[in-house]
């Protein structure tokens, strides 16, 4: 029996443990902002013809900061198809696959708290801030212009598409919640209660009407495919689903099928 209380209490210490490391390092764990390279941005510039910095500020008196690259369409600029990142992303990963999508401009802006935006992230700020960028890429080609959000970066895309009139929405390896998604990593621990930023996509997807072409990745250990193919059953709009077979979370960009569904997607939806 004493043996059974010590087993009983050592694992009480370590559940508690668990619970206080989730609690505080929560934010760590969901933003993970990187160093700015200014050697990287540099070779950007160098290697992008066009390409322009692209400066938002923020109602909170906050300077977000990231690329904008304009494209002819006709007689005027072509629309924006403007992108949100991952939680570990920075707005040049993105733009070094800009020949990717030659038919768009594309606009990439930094999170607060990322590369050389000012602020601290948090669920909030960053939704303010997305419409933000948007309404500023808007301004700039004078057209509606496409989301594309990947990992908590769709978060931010389902928000927009909600909020604004958007020409279409992809959304990679997208989440219905952040919440869900802490529920199947720490099943064993009161996420409800110690989550500060739940990024519950689900309100937003039910208002979307744009056209949304929702992308899973088959092995991702990060946000499962059940969690996107929610996100897409709660779409209100258009919306077809993807899922890449052998992609991973962090990989799903090299897969073929990947590039293909999303220039086409682009190229359908142009206007």
């Amino acid at each position: 029996m004493a043996v059974l209380k010590l087993v009983v209490g050592f694992l009480a210490l370590l559940w508690i443990a668990a619970v206080a490391y989730l609690y505080l390092a929560q934010d760590s764990i969901l933003y993970q902002p990187r160093p700015v390279d200014a050697m990287q941005e540099t070779t950007l510039m160098q290697d992008v013809p066009g390409l322009e910095v692209f400066l938002v500020p923020t109602r909170d008196g906050q300077s977000l900061s990231g690329w904008y690259l304009p494209r002819r369409l006709g007689r005027g600029i072509a629309p924006a198809l403007v992108y949100f990142g991952g939680n570990a992303e920075d707005a040049t990963d993105f733009m070094k696959q800009a020949k990717n999508y030659p038919d768009v401009s594309i606009v990439a802006v930094n999170y607060r708290g990322f590369g050389r935006s000012t602020g601290t992230p948090g669920e909030q700020a960053l939704k303010d801030d997305a419409l933000a960028v948007y309404d500023q890429a808007v301004a700039e080609t004078g057209r509606a212009a496409f989301v594309m959000g990947r990992s908590l970066g769709s978060g931010m895309a389902v928000h927009v598409a909600a909020n604004r009139e958007v020409l279409g929405a992809v959304l990679i390896t997208p989440y219905d919640s952040i919440l869900a998604v802490a529920k199947e990593h720490y099943h064993f621990l009161p996420v409800t209660w110690l989550l500060r930023d739940h990024y519950d996509s689900l309100p937003d997807a039910a208002k979307a009407l744009a056209p949304a072409l929702v992308i899973a990745a088959n092995l991702d250990g990060t946000v499962s495919p059940e969690r996107a193919r929610a996100l897409h059953d709660a779409w209100k709009g258009p919306k077809r689903f993807l899922n890449v077979p052998g992609a991973g979370h962090n990989d799903i960009t090299q897969y073929p099928s990947y590039h293909g569904a999303t220039v086409n997607f682009l190229k359908e939806h142009l206007k």
